[in-house]
């Protein structure tokens, strides 16, 4: 088949056309070459995620890879044929296993195979989901997909040490499903999740005490309250709100920041989740970004609604759309934002 160019630099320029691009091209059996990655951001180029999420690939499908290292701006990426495997792969420092995951998960299910890997990296770091919200809301999203994964986490990795451990399990999917997501009938319980690593349990304590107080202030009370202390290798905390299940598909996660109070950052997670839910859409911004490409495969026409559209979210539509000749649509919906994906062929 020919080789499919995808211009990195689309839209924000960064990783997300990566993931995408990968995870198509394993799906789909398509070799691709992907040129100016990631232009768009200050250190341009490959990072340890992206360089894993390849490595990853390219093994578990026999595939072939060339310019795969953190720095490059050009790599050239054949699949092969994908089999059910077991692996262990250190992505070194506080590298995003999520962002890994995003790309991987789907791949691997949706090319009919298993896969039990174990990565090492950071858990909960800037610019990345957490692992609460990649396991709780990402998770329940893949599942009405038809894709199941389990993840676990054996300790936690913040930046900038990481050192994290997770396991994974990927199963195998025959096909995306359809969803609907265009009307919110259900409202599941708000949890809280809130943890801490090396550092007291008041901080992870007032990480939650300012993120209720914060949904209070919008008329929203928190269904479930939890707190942890963590085993990390650096300090480190983190929290995820979440309501999930049905047609609402929700979260807002932050982690901790040096030099910033635990009691500023859970209610920054507040703020987040509050303005998203109050919208009554479904699916909340970073998940329609993860969620939308996948679309383009299914069974059937799908929609969404999501608060608003995001650079992230027009630059997997549009890699998608590289892949699949599907129709897609974004337009305003009652402040917020529908999203219809009709599904085609693959482009040859």
């Amino acid at each position: 088949m020919e080789l499919l160019e995808i211009d990195g630099s689309y839209g924000e320029g960064g990783g997300q056309a990566v993931r995408v691009a990968t995870s198509f091209a394993v799906i789909l059996n398509r070799p691709i070459r992907v040129t100016k990655v990631r232009a768009g951001r200050r250190i341009p180029g490959l990072r340890p995620q992206h360089a894993t999420t390849l490595k990853v690939l390219t093994e578990v499908c026999g595939g072939t890879i060339e310019g795969a290292k953190v720095g490059s701006t050009e790599f050239t990426f054949t699949p092969g044929r994908v089999q059910n495997r077991s692996m262990v792969v250190d992505m070194g420092t506080a590298a995003s296993v999520t962002l890994a995951l995003q790309a991987i998960v789907p791949a691997i299910s949706l090319s009919g195979a298993s896969l039990d890997l174990e990565l090492v990296g950071g858990t909960d770091v800037p610019w990345s989901p957490t692992c609460d919200y990649f396991s709780t809301v990402f998770s329940e999203s893949m599942r009405k997909l038809g894709i199941s994964f389990k993840l676990e986490v054996l300790r936690r990795g913040y930046y900038p040490a990481g050192g994290g451990r997770v396991k994974v399990r990927i199963e195998p999917c025959e096909r995306v499903r359809a969803v609907r997501l265009d009307e919110r009938t259900d409202d599941p319980p708000i949890s809280l999740t809130a943890r801490a690593g090396l550092l007291p349990r008041r901080v992870a304590e007032q990480l939650l005490s300012s993120a209720v107080s914060q949904l209070e202030r919008n008329g929203l009370r928190a269904g479930s309250e939890s707190v942890y202390l963590e085993e990390s290798s650096s300090a480190g905390c983190s929290i995820l709100i979440s309501s999930v299940g049905g047609t609402c598909l929700m979260g807002a996660d932050s982690i901790g920041v040096r030099g910033r109070p635990a009691l500023r950052i859970g209610s920054e997670a507040g703020v987040r989740f509050a303005r998203s839910y109050g919208t009554r859409a479904c699916v909340d911004p970073h998940l329609a970004d993860m969620l939308s490409p996948l679309l383009f495969i299914a069974d059937g026409p799908s929609t969404l609604v999501t608060p608003e559209a995001s650079s992230h979210l027009m630059t997997s539509l549009h890699i998608a759309k590289q892949f699949v000749d599907a129709e897609y649509s974004v337009a305003a919906k009652d402040g917020s934002c529908l999203i219809s994906v009709s599904p085609g062929q693959q482009n040859s």
